[in-house]
């Protein structure tokens, strides 16, 4: 490297000026000789020296200057210990100095200020929950297990997950599986789920608690709260033809497919309720609790083999 261009780097760094001139490569960018000489006799340089000189307003240019000095000194006792940068060739620039112990020391621009034990208890009382303390809460809570806390630990959905699991009346493990696994399924499906709010989801499982509709609804539900920025849960419910069926409802359904399916069931009936219930669920799904159907299907079996 030449101790010029090293130089004219420090300069640049710390005086914030676009280089520097010296006499070696002098004379040039529209100096004459003349000047130079000139120049020489100002400074009293003697034969083997060389002058630097940088042009810019008089602190930048102290500024520079100062850092070309040092650079000087350092050039007497060897390689210096700094910072560099890669340049596109292979070769290496200057970039910063490297720190020492003083970046420790109090910044000495900034005065002290006394902190009283009561303000550093009352820091103690606001500080975050701890991620491990804070997965052990989920599980022991919640019941929900490892793998799940840990996915709703990492989400960014952790304290809307607490505030459904408390308001809702759906179970944590519902809350946590939609708020993780769902949700990534969703976006791998090209749904812009940012787009739906914390205050869509918590009327999603508001509606899944009251009964208003089915835990299955919920992906279709979001798919559409995603289109429709400040829409209600409830508009969805209703455009999407999700409400819950009645039991009457369910129980037409149900007689329905029986008469359709009636040869099926008769002839394989060991296999009628899986068959049934499948044929209803395919029906109903998001219309009705998968627990309401198995009951009534159980039902209406024992009455059609007997």
């Amino acid at each position: 490297m030449r101790l010029g261009t090293e130089m004219a780097d420090r300069a640049k760094f710390w005086g914030r000026v676009g280089g520097i001139f010296h006499t070696d490569e002098l004379p040039a960018y529209g100096i004459s000789i003349e000047e130079v000489d000139t120049l020489r006799r100002l400074v009293k340089a003697r034969p083997g020296d060389a002058v630097v000189f940088v042009a810019d307003n008089s602190e930048t240019a102290s500024d520079a200057l100062k850092a070309v000095n040092t650079r000087a000194r350092e050039a007497l006792k060897g390689v210096p210990q700094e910072t560099r940068a890669a340049k596109p060739d292979g070769s290496t620039r200057y970039m910063r100095p490297r720190p020492g112990a003083a970046r420790m020391y109090p910044e000495t621009d900034v005065p002290p200020i006394r902190l009283f034990r009561d303000y550093i208890e009352s820091l103690g009382r606001c500080l975050p929950e701890l991620p491990e303390l804070r997965m052990q809460r989920l599980m022991r809570d919640y019941g929900l297990n490892t793998k799940l806390a840990k996915q709703v630990l990492d989400s960014e959905f952790h304290q809307l997950f607490e505030e459904a699991a408390k308001e809702s009346k759906v179970a944590p493990t519902l809350v946590a599986v939609t708020l993780t696994e769902t949700l990534k399924a969703l976006k791998r499906e090209g749904v812009e789920v940012e787009r739906i709010s914390n205050t869509q989801f918590l009327e999603v499982f508001r509606l899944v608690g009251l009964g208003e509709a089915a835990k299955e609804a919920i992906p279709d539900l979001l798919v559409w709260l995603s289109k429709h920025e400040g829409s209600k849960a409830a508009e969805a419910v209703d455009v999407l033809a999700l409400g819950m069926l009645s039991k009457s409802e369910l129980e037409e359904i149900i007689d329905s497919l029986m008469k359709e399916h009636q040869k099926t069931l008769g002839e394989h009936e060991e296999k009628a309720f899986g068959t049934l219930m499948g044929l209803v669920m395919k029906r109903v799904r998001g219309k009705a609790k998968a627990k309401v159907v198995s009951d009534l299907v159980k039902s209406k079996l024992e009455k059609f083999t007997k």
